[in-house]
């Protein structure tokens, strides 16, 4: 039933995407012949635009640099065509090095001054019990938006999670961050204990998710005394 009902709701998620932003397919075609990037959901991708389209964020992270960088430039674009004053900038961090060549040779120009590709190799990032993987090098910058598809998150131990969004909360002086995730089920399920389950929206058959985080929970946050039971002995975060 999931594959079913997945293949729905991208083929929806790609109707939409392309409703909104008509010259992306010719773009994302263009782009495929030059870099051998898998790409991403097409429903995350339309759960992006929509919500940079809505929000019109002035700083936007991109954990993954591939096709949905096209994606998010487009986007922005259009916006700017609708508002010359609007002028955001699209940070997209790489972790693997001939990818970052790749994305960075292929780019098109006309996105030169809307995105910033990075290189940031895999780093390892903890926060209290969480174990988790980020981007190095990601700039101090006040983002409100961000796109979550990288870096890797196995090792020897076993699976993590993609913890960028973790790392920049935990600096951010933003009172919220929203954003996407594509696939990394347990990056939802890192935030969902920390933010709470009606912060970070996970919808498994396609394997993508909204989040709105409130800064100010994880600010309070004392992990050693922030735990909750009920009566049956489950436990959670407060």
């Amino acid at each position: 039933m999931r594959k079913p009902l997945n293949r729905v709701i991208n083929y929806v998620c790609k109707k939409r995407l392309f409703h909104a932003l008509p010259e992306i397919e010719d773009k994302l075609l263009a782009y495929s012949k030059g870099s051998a990037t898998t790409g991403t959901q097409w429903t995350t991708l339309w759960f992006a635009v929509d919500a940079i389209l809505k929000t019109k964020p002035l700083h936007i992270l991109e954990c993954g640099t591939g096709s949905s960088t096209l994606v998010l430039a487009e986007a922005v674009r259009l916006l700017q065509i609708q508002d010359q004053s609007y002028h955001p900038l699209i940070t997209s961090m790489e972790s693997v090095d001939i990818w970052f060549e790749t994305a960075k040779l292929n780019l098109p120009a006309e996105y030169s001054d809307i995105v910033e590709i990075l290189y940031g190799p895999r780093k390892k990032f903890e926060w209290a019990m969480y174990r988790g993987y980020i981007h190095d090098n990601i700039p101090d910058r006040p983002f409100e938006f961000i796109f979550l598809d990288g870096p890797g998150y196995d090792d020897e131990f076993g699976t993590s999670f993609c913890a960028d969004v973790l790392f920049v909360a935990n600096n951010s002086k933003k009172e919220r961050l929203t954003g996407v995730i594509d696939g990394r089920t347990s990056s939802a399920f890192v935030l969902q204990n920390i933010f709470g389950v009606g912060a970070s929206r996970y919808f498994l058959p396609n394997m993508a998710c909204k989040f709105n985080l409130d800064m100010g929970r994880l600010k309070k946050q004392h992990i050693s005394t922030d735990f909750h039971s009920n009566l049956f002995g489950a436990l959670r975060l407060k």
